[in-house]
């Protein structure tokens, strides 16, 4: 069996079509649409893969583009910075939270913040994967996380989308009660809600250390996750039952 350490570009490009082999795709979306979203989701697997292997400082745009077999103003077109492919999860991420509270809905707003981001935390179709590739995706994540902590650029780059998201999630909030993205209570829900993502962030890193699998990795960080949820849980029941003002 090939050493975890012995990875190179093309073996974790591989490992990483075979983690989405399983993915349900959207039945409605259309071949412009799907080709856009293979190009860029090759753009993202190359550089994160030339990231792991050679470290992102070691890695320019120029590069990342020919392995990808695209121009760089291609890439740009996708993607604006370098950091921006490593994270490439976290705008997904954004958009899912924001959409789950966004609407009423008969589901609470702690269950579907819940939802979202524990949606983000299970590792797919691990059964599909033989104990290799096991062993190997999760030395991918320890990679990863090793990577994103060992860089200053990858250390603020976390937090450069903290704004972005704090918009995001605020606009929908407020428009879940009917009240502006700047009332202090909205302010405090997103705050909360934003907390609860980097808990789930904060816990991967600090596990992936010590798990022995993926499943185990995964466990660990759905165990935080909801222990910090429960300690969220009034602040957000709270904000659900405020008057909807727009309707008052």
């Amino acid at each position: 069996m090939r050493n975890s350490d012995d990875l190179d570009v093309d073996a974790i490009l591989k490992l990483f079509e075979g983690a989405r082999a399983e993915e349900n795709l959207e039945p409605n979306e259309g071949l412009r649409k799907r080709k856009k979203r293979q190009v860029r989701q090759r753009i993202s697997d190359v550089a994160t893969a030339m990231f792991l292997v050679h470290g992102f400082d070691n890695v320019t745009v120029a590069q990342i583009a020919v392995v990808s077999e695209v121009s760089q103003q291609t890439v740009f077109n996708y993607f604006s910075t370098k950091e921006s492919m490593f994270f490439d999860r976290s705008e997904p991420m954004m958009h899912a939270v924001a959409d789950a509270v966004r609407e009423r809905g008969s589901a609470s707003l702690i269950e579907v913040v819940v939802e979202s981001v524990a949606s983000e935390i299970h590792p797919g179709p691990l059964e599909s994967l033989d104990d290799a590739d096991q062993i190997h995706q999760l030395h991918l994540v320890r990679l990863f996380c090793d990577v994103a902590t060992r860089s200053p650029t990858l250390v603020a780059a976390r937090f450069a989308d903290l704004p972005r998201f704090i918009e995001e999630i605020s606009s929908a909030l407020g428009q879940r009660i009917g009240a502006d993205p700047i009332d202090p209570r909205v302010q405090l829900a997103t705050f909360v809600t934003a907390g609860l993502v980097e808990v789930r962030v904060q816990s991967a890193f600090h596990h992936v250390k010590h798990a022995t699998s993926m499943a185990e990795l995964y466990g660990d960080v759905h165990r935080d996750f909801l222990m910090a949820a429960q300690l969220a849980e009034p602040s957000l029941t709270a904000f659900d039952n405020l008057p909807d003002t727009a309707h008052s």
